[in-house]
């Protein structure tokens, strides 16, 4: 079954003329198994060619190419302009660039807040027919995708940050071929996030774009993990002659050498005792492995580390010993004055460098799924990782059934990318959501998907407090999160701002106590407060270095003597761009809650949080 067939893309076939330029988004079936998309796997060791670089530019802020579509504004159709012909009014070879990967907010002052429908046109060359597929691969497009080939339209994607792939074997010509891009950064009643989020929306071709190289049958994805005691490797092959081909899997480090003969749909389980030379990956020591999956005429390969995860009573256990995580949460926002999105492995790796600055063994990666570069260097780096997608706050069509099925779909591509990392042990299914019988049904469902996909992982999600007993000042506060999704969650989280948001100060957290309902690990996943990187006075003034650090000092002290946290992210890492924050002094755009500012500078706090994590084993 291939891409298009089996995720929400829409087929040439199905588009037909101008109705196929604005057909509605197909929606995924609500009831029943959501079925794993097929993500071609193990992307970076694949033969691929990056149709990264500047792309051509159009804009089309009253959406009329969308809602009108005609001749003179059919931006895919690049048609050129003529004295003779139908009047065009546009024109790629004189219209602006753009880089791609990148979003449009931080590449031009005038489009910094803009949010709408943009146009992207570059040329790709056409390989010779030579029996080899082919398929274009977007790593990510914010927020809704069209894409026209040579002006037919072959498909169309929802979401922001996963990936997606069309099949062009039977579509590119020899020579040159027109790509066109629509990418759509406009949230609505019923996306994901939907219209209120605290960051910048940043739109466009925000990933990088490859057009990869297969033979006819060749190795889609492997999923390689410690199951059960033992190494356990699922292998999907894809093609005419997937069926009844033999695969051979190898760690050749191990001298782990497995083979198997796939199926009448092209898929074959391997397993094996772990060889005593096996070692573990761990914070300490981020063991990774060569791993390669054949069959005659292609290999997959990729690095893997092998660790168990799972939970005991109220602890977190990696490779069966319990362990305090010792996070911090962050955005993917890279460090300068810009904020823009990530774009490149360097600029990944600064911000996790940050993150191993602190001491953390664990990064909370908000509020959706960050890119490939982000989590494998985490692989390498021995950072364990909470990985999300953007179910946000209360204004989640959470009854809706195309919301439902985007949920799903977005959450089946992130673990689908991603379940090869070792360093992820979260899937987390939403982040500070209402607690009403629409929104359980909707987070069941997609935990439901999850376990179902993986049962390798802890499911969990950031939960709002639940019980404030007691007054302010008499000594008598205690915060349970007591939702009821606890009970479907391997591990609950809350989030809480005690301090800052919250009626208390600083000085009366230690009034506070913590809790759950749930027999289950907790993990703190956000407290914080604003300042200013520069901005210094008494410890009881806002917005300074000090009042950050004396919030950070008094909730570490708190989450310490109460005994009941497996860990904490507090929020978060760097500041970071958010439209609502407007404080004309202090914020202009900026959320201050980092403890390093956009450039990298580092506050009073990310001091405190060091010191506390250097006296906390893990």
């Amino acid at each position: 079954m291939t891409m298009i067939d089996r995720r929400r893309l829409i087929s040439a076939g199905a588009l037909t003329g101008m109705a196929a330029a604005t057909a509605p988004l197909a929606r995924a079936q609500t009831i029943g198994a959501n079925p794993a998309p097929t993500l071609i796997g193990g992307l970076p060791n694949r033969a691929r060619r990056s149709l990264d670089g500047q792309w051509k530019l159009i804009l089309d802020p009253f959406d009329v190419s969308g809602r009108k579509p005609g001749v003179r504004r059919n931006f895919w159709e690049d048609r050129p302009t003529t004295d003779d012909g139908p009047l065009v009014e546009y024109e790629w070879e004189t219209s602006d660039e753009i880089a791609v990967p990148g979003d449009w907010n931080t590449q031009s002052p005038e489009l910094f807040h803009y949010e709408g429908p943009a146009y992207y046109r570059r040329d790709i060359d056409g390989p010779p027919a030579d029996g080899r597929r082919r398929f274009l691969v977007f790593e990510a497009v914010n927020y809704r995708s069209r894409v026209w080939l040579n002006g037919e339209p072959i498909a169309e994607h929802e979401g922001g940050f996963t990936p997606f792939e069309i099949e062009v074997t039977d579509r590119l010509r020899p020579g040159s071929n027109s790509l066109v891009v629509r990418a759509d950064s406009r949230p609505g009643p019923e996306t994901l996030p939907a219209l209120d989020f605290d960051w910048k929306n940043h739109g466009g071709i925000t990933r990088s774009v490859w057009l990869v190289d297969t033979p006819a049958t060749f190795v889609r994805d492997a999923f390689v993990r410690l199951e059960g005691g033992r190494i356990v490797a699922d292998v999907e092959l894809d093609g005419p002659g997937a069926a009844g081909s033999m695969v051979r899997l190898a760690v050749p480090e191990l001298g782990l050498r497995l083979d198997g003969v796939a199926s009448r749909e092209g898929r074959v389980r391997l397993s094996a005792s772990p060889p005593r030379r096996l070692r573990l990956w761990s914070p300490e020591a981020p063991r990774l492995y060569d791993i390669t999956a054949e069959i005659d005429g292609d290999r997959w390969s990729d690095r893997v580390g092998f660790r168990t995860l799972q939970t005991r009573g109220r602890e977190i256990l990696l490779n069966g010993r319990p362990r305090f995580l010792k996070g911090i949460a962050m955005h993917e926002e890279r460090l300068g004055a810009d904020g823009g999105r990530i774009r490149t492995e360097a600029e990944a790796r600064a911000l996790l460098t940050e993150v191993k600055a602190l001491g953390c063994d664990f990064v909370r990666l908000a509020h959706y799924p960050h890119g490939e570069a982000t989590l494998r260097l985490a692989d390498e780096m021995g950072l364990i990782v909470w990985s999300e997608i953007p179910v946000y706050w209360e204004d989640v069509a959470y009854a809706a059934p195309a919301t439902l099925a985007l949920g799903r779909q977005m959450m089946a591509e992130m673990i689908v990318r991603d379940r090869n990392r070792c360093s992820i042990a979260f899937w987390s299914v939403a982040n500070e959501t209402p607690q009403t019988p629409e929104r359980l049904g909707f987070l069941r469902t997609i935990i439901d998907d999850v376990r179902r996909l993986d049962p390798t992982r802890l499911v969990t999600a950031a939960l709002n407090k639940n019980v404030d007993v007691g007054g302010v000042r008499d000594g008598e506060a205690r915060l349970v999160v007591a939702d009821e999704l606890g009970r479907d969650l391997d591990v609950v989280a809350m989030n809480q701002y005690e301090g800052w948001h919250g009626q208390r100060t600083p000085a009366e957290i230690d009034q506070v106590t913590f809790g759950t309902t749930w027999d289950k690990p907790l993990l703190m996943s956000e407290f914080g407060a604003d300042a200013l990187h520069g901005h210094r006075g008494p410890r009881e003034s806002r917005w300074t270095e000090e009042h950050q650090a004396w919030l950070y000092e008094e909730t570490l002290k708190a989450i310490a003597a109460s005994g009941a946290f497996a860990g904490v992210t507090p929020w978060l890492l760097k500041d970071f761009r958010s439209p609502r924050r407007w404080h004309g002094r202090f914020q202009r755009g900026w959320n201050r809650k980092g403890v390093i500012d956009e450039h990298g500078r580092r506050k009073l706090a990310f001091d405190t949080l060091k010191a506390f994590y250097a006296r906390v084993a893990a």
